[in-house]
């Protein structure tokens, strides 16, 4: 089934083309050719500006990709612009007599350039399509060599037979040099060109065979460049049907198959900028896979290293920590004076208190494995209330499961700094621990029953919360705090959904 617009290009073309082919054979009133100088070098000149450019992009591609295919195309693309440019040069420079270019002494050295050209274009072509279909790479060839040496063929050997137009085969006999003189818009190959017309059709068949295998390329990898590249080849190939009727390669005359080379060119500039847009989409794709892929980098290193770091502190500072609570339980079993066992309590009392810290930050860095945020969190909670005795509640909306690792562990520390106060300074016995998504923003709430404090006094020296207002700005959240004396204090973190994931 036919979807795509290239894909109706494809299908329409060759009928429309043997429809106009058939009216232009068929209809004597339809004349083989037209003078028009202007047009003619018109066409000429956008030939080789379009021709340039599409061999200049081919060879940024192969130099990006080294495959084998756009070297071979932008050499082929190269061959035909030197034929045009040669035609604008000797046409622009008045000397178009001196090369059998004029209607007036037409001769044979134009029909020979632009056989030549077309020819090393079409093998080309070919070649470039094989490449193509078995993709074919080009880090053993000598690039360069391969852009360059066929046009610079064309144009050299263009050069010598200018030198020695009185032994040039004759392509053309003298019955069609004096049509062309006579007659120059009748059609050639009534007349007897066998030889040119066998070259022509051998031509349009290389160009034919090069739209096949582009087209089986677009087949089996769908690229627009492919495609594009087939229908442009396929007028190609009629228009060296055109040119078998009549060359039109001499100084203002325009045929069918010189309209057909513009439209020739127009397709290959689609396909460019079709190629263009699929480009950038695919690049707009791969940097929206790189930002995943680094999004899921970033979250597995930061994963990494809160595990090593939890490691670190388990089996390094709370190891040692335990070995001193250890030490001091046996120093309070000792005969002490009253004065060393109080001071002996005090260091138990910090022990247990640094041990406890060290316990929250192992679970911050490393929650259990499996477990959801919600479990997590409650987990925290739990073990804050067994601990110091303090009732806690907790509560976690499901959707706070997609959270980010890093926002987790950050909301994770808040909500332990917020319980930290709470039984340091609050004196509270009861401590509500809440998480809530709702329009877009995930909210943290931990409420405590106690004393409270002033809050001015707080926000300028307490380095709790400026730590729990850092980490709610490092992943892209606020954070307020609602307290006063005896009402007790509510601690609310914001964050967006869209950052926290």
């Amino acid at each position: 089934m036919i979807r795509r617009p290239e894909e109706w290009l494809l299908a329409l073309l060759p009928v429309a083309l043997s429809i106009a082919t058939l009216v232009f054979l068929l209809d004597p009133s339809v004349p083989a050719a037209t003078l028009n100088p202007s047009l003619d070098v018109a066409i000429n000149s956008i030939a080789t500006l379009v021709a340039v450019a599409v061999a200049g992009l081919g060879w940024v591609h192969y130099r990006v990709t080294g495959e084998g295919a756009p070297l071979l195309r932008a050499s082929a693309f190269l061959a035909l612009a030197a034929v045009s440019a040669l035609t604008v040069a000797v046409t622009a420079g008045g000397i178009g007599l001196a090369f059998g270019l004029d209607l007036s002494a037409p001769g044979q050295l134009p029909i020979l350039a632009t056989v030549l050209g077309r020819a090393a274009a079409s093998a080309l072509l070919l070649l470039a399509g094989l490449a193509a279909l078995r993709r074919w790479q080009a880090g053993e060839w000598p690039g360069l060599l391969v852009l360059w040496l066929p046009a610079v063929a064309v144009v050299g050997l263009s050069a010598l037979a200018g030198a020695v137009q009185d032994r040039l085969p004759a392509l053309l006999g003298p019955a069609e040099l004096a049509l062309l003189r006579n007659d120059p818009t009748a059609p050639l190959v009534v007349v007897g060109a066998r030889g040119l017309l066998a070259i022509q059709v051998a031509i349009g068949l290389g160009f034919l065979g090069a739209a096949l295998l582009a087209y089986r390329t677009y087949r089996r990898d769908g690229g627009n460049l492919e495609a594009f590249l087939a229908a442009g080849l396929v007028i190609a190939a009629f228009s060296q049907v055109q040119t078998a009727i009549h060359p039109g390669v001499y100084t203002g005359l325009v045929t069918l198959g010189d309209l057909e080379r513009v439209l020739f060119y127009a397709v290959l500039l689609v396909a460019l900028a079709a190629e263009n847009a699929q480009e950038v989409r695919a690049l707009r794709r791969a940097n929206s896979e790189l930002g995943v892929l680094r999004e899921a980098d970033v979250a597995r290193a930061t994963a990494d290293e809160r595990a090593r770091l939890a490691r670190e502190i388990h089996d390094g500072m709370s190891q040692e920590l335990w070995f001193a609570k250890l030490k001091q339980e046996r120093l309070v079993n000792l005969e002490l004076a009253p004065d060393a066992r109080a001071l002996a309590s005090e260091v138990a009392s910090a022990l247990d208190s640094a041990l406890a810290e060290a316990r929250q930050a192992i679970l911050a860095l490393r929650p259990t494995e499996g477990a959801s945020f919600a479990e997590v969190l409650e987990g925290v909670v739990t073990d804050f209330s067994d601990r110091f005795g303090i009732p806690a509640e907790c509560s976690c909306d499901p959707s706070a499961d997609a959270i980010s690792p890093r926002t987790q562990a950050e909301l994770l520390r808040i909500a332990q700094e917020a319980l930290t106060n709470a039984r340091r300074h609050a004196d509270s016995t009861l401590v509500r621990v809440a998480v809530a998504v709702s329009d877009g923003i995930l909210r943290l709430t931990v409420t405590d029953n106690g004393r409270g404090f002033d809050a001015a006094i707080v926000r300028t020296s307490g380095y709790g919360l400026r730590s729990m207002r850092e980490r709610a700005e490092l992943i892209g959240g606020t954070i307020a705090v609602e307290t006063g004396i005896q009402d007790g204090t509510r601690v609310v973190v914001e964050v967006p959904m869209a950052a926290a994931r």
